[in-house]
Formats: structure tokens, sequence, C-alpha cells
């Protein structure tokens, strides 16, 4: 599975934030756990196995959980995420773990930015869909030593990889992201226009600055798209200071999530996968509901507002689009509910938001509807 093994670390749960940190912005994590595990592990689409090299997704990272690792414990798990178009894995969850308790499903989740998957096609072209990966992490008595791994040399027994203990910051709160004139300028000149993806994996200064960053993912390889990354992520990205600054073991690291779509795509500038670190008021709605809807009798409706992202992250230049029903004021309403929104500054696709144009359906209701 480890062709070129980069780095190998050990994942160590963050310490409790200090009694006199801010709690943090409300946030949709594209790491978050969403339901129960099941009992038996469901049928995989792609498998990863620390220890194989058949892997239907090439990693040249490994997150190991802390206590997992020092008792020699192996685990498995399978995670259920939601792949885009693009085969990114944008949100997924713990589908399945054993053994539960020691860590093996958030240090799987840890691993997400580095998944990158054929996605599923539909009639015409790639789609969004549902996939499940299913991890198994092997004992340190089976692991390869670093050397060998990136020897290209038989793997044998009783060589533990040399680990180092680092917190792990899974969803990152950005206050400083590249823009898409960066990621445009970044692209580099031998990729000759196809798409290209990395991951760069970097340490987070107290200021949230990154700096050490290393690429861990390159696909394409060879067409500078690694290099591209980690210039991108240590020169462009800051985490918000006070997640930077909130206490925790080891070193903060961070896995930044790069793609470089064609240059014609770049030049569309639409947000297709926000990450909303502020929602409006569920209780606006009531207030909001358009009163000539009301009287027609009608009870729900959709409205849709086109917005711009301004530079950090909140949504400006709000516009009405065609709603269902259309002509009721259902997307007015939108527009006003849309301007106490605020996104992450990078995507849950790997690509700026910043001077974006972005496309918001919501969904307005009279009453509350039944659970």
């Amino acid at each position: 599975m480890i062709a070129q093994a980069l780095a190998l670390m050990l994942a160590a749960a963050p310490a409790p934030p200090a009694a006199s940190a801010p709690p943090p912005d409300a946030t949709v994590s594209p790491l978050e756990v969403l339901r129960r595990p099941d009992n038996k592990p469901p049928p995989a689409d792609a498998k990863i196995d620390m220890q194989g090299t058949d892997d239907d997704i090439d990693q040249q990272v490994v997150i190991w959980p802390g206590t997992a690792y020092h008792a020699g414990l192996g685990g498995r798990v399978t995670l259920r995420c939601l792949v885009d178009a693009h085969g990114l894995a944008e949100r997924c969850e713990v589908a399945y773990e054993a053994p539960t308790g020691k860590g093996f499903g958030k240090a799987a989740l840890e691993m997400r930015p580095t998944f990158k998957l054929a996605p599923t096609l539909g009639p015409d072209g790639p789609v969004a869909g549902i996939k499940n990966i299913s991890i198994t992490f092997k004992g340190t008595d089976s692991q390869v030593t670093m050397a060998a791994a990136m020897k290209g040399g038989t793997f044998g027994l009783h060589n533990p990889l040399q680990m180092r203990q680092v917190t792990m910051l899974d969803f990152p709160v950005w206050s400083a992201a590249a823009s898409f004139d960066d990621l445009a300028a970044a692209y580099p000149v031998k990729a000759g226009g196809v798409e290209g993806y990395a991951v760069a994996h970097c340490q987070v200064r107290g200021t949230g600055a990154l700096w050490s960053c290393q690429n861990i993912k390159e696909t394409p390889e060879k067409l500078g798209f690694g290099a591209a990354a980690t210039a991108l992520a240590a020169a462009k990205f800051r985490v918000l200071p006070r997640l930077a600054q909130t206490r925790h073991s080891g070193e903060l690291w961070v896995d930044v999530p790069i793609r470089f779509p064609p240059p014609a795509e770049l030049a569309q500038r639409t947000v297709m996968a926000p990450t909303w670190v502020a929602a409006f008021d569920p209780k606006a709605v009531l207030k909001l509901f358009p009163p000539e809807a009301a009287a027609s009798g009608l009870t729900t409706g959709r409205g849709v507002a086109r917005c711009t992202v301004a530079a950090d992250g909140a949504l400006t230049a709000c516009a009405p689009e065609p709603g269902d029903p259309d002509g009721l004021g259902f997307s007015e309403a939108a527009v006003k509910l849309a301007s106490n929104m605020k996104m992450n500054l990078w995507s849950a696709d790997a690509e700026p938001v910043e001077g974006g144009v972005v496309h918001i359906p919501i969904r307005l209701n009279l009453k509350a509807q039944a659970k």
C-alpha cells in the first residue's frame, strides 16, 4: 500500500481547551460522525490495507490512534463517504469500527483528505454518490520500516515505522485561504490543462500560519501539483488563531486538500460545496414567510439566493433567483436569510470561495414539519 511513504503519524486526541478559551464557531464538519456505527461492516467500494500493496486508494500517510499503537492493537474501520463528481470524499462518517473505543474511527476520518476515488457515473457523466471505504489497521508488530518503504523493498515483520505524536486539526476554520487568482497563478505550467489534486500536510504555528508543509498526495504525479500545493498552503492559508492556540498534546498539524481545476472550469468561479460556519436563525423563517404565499394557502416553498462570497466568507450582493413556486416572495425571503450566513474560506471540494458565486436554495415552511 505504501509505495512511497512520506510520513506515518501517531494521532493524539487534543486535550480539552482551557476554561478561558472562547467556544468555536458553529461549523458543519466534513468529518462529523452522524450516526451510530453498524454492527457489521457494509460492503466496501474501496479498500485500504496498512500493510498491503493492492489498495484502491494510494496512501502515502497513515494516522494511527496513539493508545492503540502503543498497545500493539489492530483494527478495522469502514467509512461511509459522500464522494463528489471529482472523486473527493467531501464528508465521511464511521459506518463500522472494531474494536470500538480505541480511536480507529477518528484516525480513519483524519485521513479523509487523502482519499481520491473513481466517482459514481451517471447517464451524463460523473455524479456525487455514497461510497464505503474499508480501512484495515495492522498491529505494530507487522509494520514495515520507513527505509524499506522508501526503497520499495520487501516489507518485513517486527519493524515498526518511526512514529511521531501529533494532534490533527480535523475541521480547520480558515482566517485566510488561497483565492481563485492564487489558484490560477499556482497551476503548474507543465500540467497542460489537466485537472490535478494534491494534499499539503503542514504544521500549524500559534499564529495560525502554516509551515514545514509536505506533499502527501498528488494525482496525477510528476506534473508539479504537489509542489504547487505545498507552496500555496504555506503562503496563503492561515488557521483561525484561537483554534491554533487551543491547548493540545503534541505538534498541531493540518491537511490542506487543493484541487487544481482545468483553467476553463476555474474561470467560472462558482462555489459548489460550501462549508458553513454561520447560519441564519431558524426562527427567522416564520417571520419571513411570504404573506402572499400564506394568503394563497401555501405552507411551504423554496427560494433561491445568488450571492458573492466576500473575503471573510460572508455573503454579499445577494439577489433572488426563480423560486418554487415563483413570484410569491420565497426567493426574496431567501435573500434576507442568506445575508446572515457565512462560509469557511475553503470549500469541501478543495477549492477557493472568496470572490466566487454561490446559489443557495432555502426551504421555507410556515409550520414546523413533523419529525
